[in-house]
């Protein structure tokens, strides 16, 4: 009987999945990619329903071990073996939950969860479950509509956040505890841990309907609830919007034009096209926004209006693809982006050192005068909405043996908005009362930076290394703009006063993005041990969030997955570090492990991990604008 551990279940619930994201790999299927590669690297991490073979070397010992399929299973696997039935006559035995059940309270093993030990033997691997549905999903219109539907369910818990500057405080009081509001935040002090920051439900209903050989109709619709009452007054009672939260998303509403023209296609409507050979990570690809709200599901991309046309000439071997959309579309952010804005002790990556010095003295005097703690409104300067802001992408690949490669070319806007300038304004006399809690008030305008991207990528599994996957891809930003950011003060200060001259100022101003190119580049491989052990290294210049030269960051993503029962359970750990670069920021890390479990038969995922956030509130992940550290909890089921 293998004893269950619930102290180091626990110890999981602290912490959760990787950057690399839920689905594995890049994360989603390139809409739009002209041919399906052999060669890519972007393997991703072993998934529960993921298709990989397995290594047929494997021998008898780790089968023993570890469970999961092999070389003696069985083409015909009959329904799994349950725990057998007490005697007839035998007095009923107390069990963990109650009752008269088949087993009895403290000898509770993994055989009445996955069956007998012949059953494990024998339990096949996940992409090898027979769901007792025809492939395409639907039979209807004779195979030509295919339905696919998943149901998504999942909670998350804050952990830590920040009190008094610094993350797991040990005075840091729980949500029972605190007597003050989630405004107290405006001077970096406190939001609770144990709040719930998400209870989410979402229905996935997929549908693609293809007539014919050259006309596809595809559609994707997802209704979310989200399980956090939005109430704040007695009217919001009578609105069930305001009861019970809800929106529709949609990663797909497009019409696909096959052969329009011999070996050219064409989709129109609204999708999802991803650039790049590295994991999540993708510095070449910008043409769809980013997910950053829901961490999990960290980068995952947002569908927008779009052209794709497809030539394909030498198939794999050469091939084309350009993308114009008409509209810009920003990075979904998290809640805890406005509220970065409202700590004064928040970095700003000015590009020269000279700025950086002056914005710290300034935080240190706000520190020391919390007085002078503004209160932070902002304004988002979107693009106009016309034609000549429109997104324009071009790309051509080929295959050379083993090794798919890629240059690409963008012209729009950087997703995620960046500080212009602060506008400052006293609300009344520091003799007189406050003015919900403030003397002053700072306004401050974001833009999004225009710009310029050639991007070059590359792909191999290396035989010679056992299939290894290999990947790279690099992008060469140019900025077609300098963007200074200016920040007007409420008072007369000297912000340079080691200098040794008296200068007073009202306002200061440096380069948040100059009109310098820079680069950002991701290289990374990956190798499965076996049939039980998938590991995989990234280097990271430049996060999703860095921009422009002197702010590129340098990072480390490294991870695991171990595979039980044949992919039925997986436990995965990844972390993802900064290193040390030009910027001195202080050093800060992000642990994401979790535990992945399917049921034997299948249709059901249940998933439990976290993310914690390890560093100081100067650093770039302990920051306020990256949130709290969380726990959660999802279950998916699909069909």
């Amino acid at each position: 009987m293998l004893p269950i551990d619930f102290s180091s279940l626990a110890l999981l619930l602290i912490l959760g999945p990787p950057p690399t994201g839920e689905e594995g790999g890049q994360g989603e299927t390139d809409a739009s990619s002209p041919s399906d590669s052999d060669a890519s690297g972007n393997s991703g991490t072993a998934e529960l329903e993921g298709s990989g073979e397995e290594d047929e070397g494997d021998d008898a010992t780790m089968d023993a071990f570890f469970g999961g399929g092999g070389e003696e299973e069985e083409e015909d696997q009959g329904p799994v073996e349950g725990p057998s039935e007490l005697p007839s006559g035998d007095p009923e035995i107390g069990t963990l939950v109650g009752g008269g059940e088949v087993a009895p309270a403290g000898d509770l093993d993994m055989s009445d969860i996955f069956g007998s030990e012949d059953a494990i033997d024998d339990l096949p691997d996940i992409d090898e479950v027979d769901h007792g549905r025809p492939a395409s999903g639907s039979d209807l219109f004779s195979g030509k509509l295919d339905l696919r539907l998943r149901i998504v369910s999942s909670v998350h818990i804050d952990v830590d956040n920040i009190h008094a500057g610094r993350r797991w405080n040990p005075r840091q009081p729980t949500l029972a505890q605190t007597s003050q509001p989630v405004s107290a935040l405006k001077v970096a002090n406190t939001l609770p841990r144990g709040t719930v920051s998400r209870n989410e439900n979402r229905i996935e209903l997929f549908f693609s309907y293809q007539p014919n050989e050259h006309i596809q109709i595809v559609g994707d619709i997802e209704p979310v609830f989200f399980g956090v009452s939005q109430v704040s007054g007695l009217d919001d009672l009578s609105s069930r919007q305001m009861l019970t939260p809800f929106h529709v998303e949609s990663d797909a509403a497009y019409i696909a034009i096959y052969d329009a023209l011999p070996n050219l296609d064409i989709k129109i409507g609204r999708q999802i096209v991803v650039w790049g050979t590295a994991d999540k990570f993708n510095p070449t690809n910008n043409i769809n926004a980013d997910d950053l709200e829901d961490r999990p599901v960290f980068t995952e991309p947002i569908a927008n209006q779009m052209l794709v046309v497809d030539f394909s000439p030498l198939q794999d071997r050469l091939w084309f693809q350009g993308v114009y959309v008409p509209l810009f579309y920003p990075a979904l952010l998290p809640p805890s982006a406005s509220a970065a804005l409202a700590d004064p002790q928040t970095p700003v990556n000015f590009a020269d050192q000279e700025e950086r010095d002056k914005l710290a003295f300034l935080q240190n005097f706000l520190t020391a005068n919390e007085k002078f703690n503004p209160r932070v409104l902002t304004r988002v300067e979107q693009p106009p909405v016309n034609i000549m802001n429109g997104q324009v992408a071009f790309k051509v690949g080929t295959r050379l043996g083993p090794v798919d490669m890629s240059a690409s070319y963008y012209y729009g806007f950087h997703d995620i908005p960046i500080p212009f300038e602060t506008e400052s304004k006293g609300l009344g006399p520091l003799t007189e009362d406050s003015v919900d809690g403030y003397w002053f008030q700072s306004d401050v305008t974001l833009v999004y930076p225009r710009m310029h991207v050639a991007g070059l990528d590359f792909a191999a599994q290396v035989p010679f290394l056992d299939d290894m996957g290999l990947w790279g891809e690099a992008a060469l930003i140019f900025p077609t703009q300098d963007y200074d950011f200016r920040i007007e003060m409420p008072l007369i200060l000297d912000i340079t006063p080691d200098d040794g001259v008296a200068n007073p100022v009202t306002e200061f101003s440096g380069a948040i993005v100059k009109k310098q190119p820079f680069l950002k580049a991701t290289v990374g491989a990956d190798y499965t041990i076996g049939k039980h052990v998938y590991v995989q290294a990234q280097y990271l210049r430049g996060f999703i969030d860095d921009f422009g030269a002197g702010n590129i960051g340098n990072y480390l993503l490294a991870g695991t997955d171990i595979i039980f029962f044949g992919r039925h359970l997986i436990f995965r750990a990844f972390s993802v570090t900064e290193l040390p670069s030009q910027r001195n920021q202080d050093p800060s890390t992000v642990l994401a492990p979790a535990v992945m479990m399917t049921p034997p038969w299948g249709f059901a995922t249940f998933e439990v991990g976290g993310f914690a956030i390890v560093g100081k509130n100067t650093s770039k992940f302990g920051q306020t604008a990256t949130g709290s550290s969380i726990a959660y909890f999802k279950v998916t089921g699909s069909f």
